[in-house]
């Protein structure tokens, strides 16, 4: 059963009540059913599928939105209210049949000639494909141009056909046949003008319905079989549909050129792999037991059938990996793996890989990762880990030295988290070099430093600090930091002086550094800038930066008179920017007392006049 109550407890607030709001605005296109899955695109920021499936044991939600937090997206809320409108507020799931071959028979044997007729011609009548196979099953003579009732409609086949070749030309002929123009795509959809105007993948999708209408049933006989247990009778109709797919080169019209990019085939067989999964097909093939004997026959088949090739091709390994749960079936395919006489593919490397988990076979499966570590980032750290976990010191460090400048930055927290100094200096300094780099922490520097000559750190600290100069992103802090650790103060107030002022959060950091050696010209320095961004800009950000700027400077002892005249000055002199004297206030930086609802500046000292001149010099030099 699927309530308004399961819908609310699926998403979290917000994506409810978002969901509630597109729901009422009619964001919800036209619903489809079939059996338990309700389907409907939902417009919005951008136009979406989505999928509400309900079942015995809860509702699943599907969407294509790039929504990934707590809950379903607000697109699925929107949705589950529209169901709930139009079929009720209660949905229950359609009872699942009974579909084996025995619950067939039965009904056909109990059921009148007139019921299965009617039944049949409905079909024939409402499915173009069906009625298209039934007039040429019993009209052989007539021509298939003529017999076709539906020109232009694809002929996959919905029978039994006998050898591989048979079903991969029924395969190749409906993908060959199938037509990418404004007639075949406008009817997947009711919104076609919003699809032609769609920058994103919204035309794919509808050119992925339909290649999936011509390759369903397909699917479906490929998941009846393997429910029956008969993994090589699917085998065939999946190694037809490949070879079909991969031989169809091109369809009759792609008006639009939506396979120009990754080409038709895999195209065709990216659908052709979520049928799989849509069929149960993927599911079968986890949890049914085929049996040694039927295993062994499907795993001939493959390996024969492309035995020139060495080994099947890269589409069957992940079948391949699944079927080889047992040590006789892992044993079968290593054999076969290693006798076909070429290179592994990456893909049949896991395989062979898994293969030797299932065995137990350490040796195996160190030897094909050695083999492939240096195009798999993943088996890489998986080896490592191996030889690491083993204590195989010297593989490790081989490994490292040998892959570290093809995945230096990938590596590099491996080497600093599981190396030590001692074990090789070079590797190690290479990892905490590129680490200081990109984290820009002086804890990283320091460990560097007595390992650098002074030439290199020059070279180094020069170089971090250019980048900062020139606006290149990261910390200006550390630049300042690193030519305090370099004994350079001198060339602190440069480097803050060429910082960007009116957007840096840094700049109280590094007026903290250099006020500590040049106190004075850091005065100036806030002086000018805050004289500046007043006459550039207005905003509270700006005044809080200002006083930021002047809390720091104030911290040093030899600078606060001169502060708190240069705060009062400002207090003064912007007396209609209520918002910078809150700010002034806020920060004490100036001395005031409240007069009913006002405040006002405490009066001046004999000697606050006199530092009110020498500041007033200051700023006309």
């Amino acid at each position: 059963m699927f309530t308004r109550s399961d819908l609310k407890a699926a998403a979290n607030t917000s994506s409810y009540e978002r969901g509630q709001q597109y729901f009422k605005r009619g964001y919800v296109g036209k619903i489809t059913r079939e059996n338990n899955t309700f389907k409907a695109r939902v417009e919005g920021s951008e136009r979406y599928k989505v999928r509400l499936t309900v079942e015995q044991t809860g509702a699943s939600y599907r969407c294509n939105c790039p929504y990934d937090y707590d809950g379903i997206c607000k697109h699925a809320v929107a949705l589950g209210l529209a169901v709930l409108k139009k079929f009720g507020p209660e949905v229950e799931p359609s009872p699942v049949p009974d579909t084996s071959e025995q619950a067939l028979l039965e009904a056909l044997m109990n059921t009148p000639v007139t019921t299965q007729l009617a039944f049949l011609t409905n079909l024939l009548r409402t499915q173009p494909q069906l009625r298209a196979q039934f007039l040429l099953q019993v009209s052989p003579a007539v021509e298939p141009a003529a017999a076709a009732v539906a020109p232009g409609v694809p002929t996959a086949a919905a029978q039994e056909l006998t050898t591989i070749e048979e079903i991969s030309t029924e395969v190749y002929e409906a993908l060959a046949d199938l037509a990418f123009d404004d007639d075949a795509l406008r009817q997947q959809t009711d919104y076609y003008g919003d699809y032609l105007e769609d920058e994103g993948d919204g035309m794919l999708e509808l050119a992925d319905e339909i290649i999936q209408d011509a390759l369903q049933p397909f699917a479906r006989l490929v998941a009846g079989h393997l429910t029956q247990g008969r993994l090589v009778r699917a085998l065939e109709y999946w190694i037809g549909v490949y070879e079909g797919a991969t031989d169809a080169t091109d369809p009759a019209d792609d008006d639009y050129g939506l396979f120009s990019y990754e080409g038709y085939p895999a195209r065709v067989l990216e659908c052709w792999g979520r049928l799989l999964n849509e069929s149960g097909a993927d599911a079968q093939l986890t949890t049914h037991d085929f049996g040694e004997a039927e295993t062994q026959a499907a795993l001939a088949l493959l390996f024969d059938r492309y035995a020139d090739a060495g080994y099947p091709p890269d589409e069957f390994a992940d079948l391949l990996t699944t079927l080889a749960r047992t040590p006789a079936v892992a044993t079968q395919l290593h054999a076969r793996l290693e006798a076909g006489g070429r290179p592994l593919s990456l893909d049949q490397a896991h395989v062979l890989l898994h293969s030797a988990e299932v065995l137990a076979d350490d040796a195996l499966w160190v030897r094909t990762a050695e083999a492939h570590a240096g195009h798999d980032f993943g088996l890489l750290m998986r080896l490592l880990d191996y030889y690491r976990q083993h204590d195989d010191r010297p593989n490790l460090l081989r490994l490292l030295r040998q892959y570290r400048e093809q995945f230096s930055h990938r590596l590099h927290p491996y080497i600093l988290e599981h190396l030590t100094l001692a074990e090789d200096e070079a590797l190690y300094l290479a990892a905490l070099e590129q680490r200081c780099r990109s984290t820009q922490r002086l804890a990283d520097y320091e460990q560097l430093r007595p390992h650098w000559s002074a030439g290199q750190r020059r070279a180094f600290v020069d170089e971090l600090v250019q980048r900062q100069r020139n606006a290149w992103g990261g910390n200006p802090l550390f630049g300042a930091e690193l030519l305090v650790a370099e004994n350079r103060e001198a060339e602190l107030l440069p480097y803050l002086l060429s910082q960007q002022w009116s957007s840096s959060s840094s700049i109280p950091e590094l007026l903290a550094l250099t006020a500590r050696t040049q106190p004075e010209a850091c005065l100036d320095a806030v002086m000018e800038r805050t004289e500046k961004l007043l006459t550039d800009t207005r905003g509270r950000d700006a005044y809080l930066r200002i006083t930021s700027w002047l809390t720091v400077l104030n911290q040093q002892e030899t600078l606060r008179p001169q502060v708190a005249l240069f705060a009062a000055h400002l207090y003064t002199e912007y007396f209609r920017l209520n918002a910078l004297r809150e700010e002034l206030r806020a920060a004490q930086l100036v001395r005031t007392e409240q007069i009913g609802k006002t405040y006002r500046l405490v009066p001046p000292t004999p000697e606050d006049d006199e530092l009110r001149e020498l500041l007033r010099a200051r700023k006309k030099k």
